[in-house]
């Protein structure tokens, strides 16, 4: 069970109009899609074409803190 993510490295950047858009795969299949923006993050699951998920970066920032877990840096 391995997620696949393209991005490797990327400099540090300042978001304007465009979104940054990833594909992410879970054993070579595609899962969803997460879209990150100036003013929110949002999930796009896989055979949505409708509707996708969205937080703001404080909701997001909640959820992280609340629910996620920690790992030593």
């Amino acid at each position: 069970m391995s997620h696949r993510v393209k991005i490797i490295k990327m400099p540090t950047i300042e978001l304007t109009g465009n979104d940054l858009h990833f594909e992410v795969k879970k054993d070579s299949e595609k899962i969803g899609e997460l879209l990150i923006s100036k003013g929110n993050i949002e999930w796009w699951p896989r055979g949505n074409k409708r509707y996708k998920k969205r937080l703001t970066w404080t909701q997001f920032q909640y959820h992280m803190e609340q629910w996620g877990r920690k790992i030593k840096y």
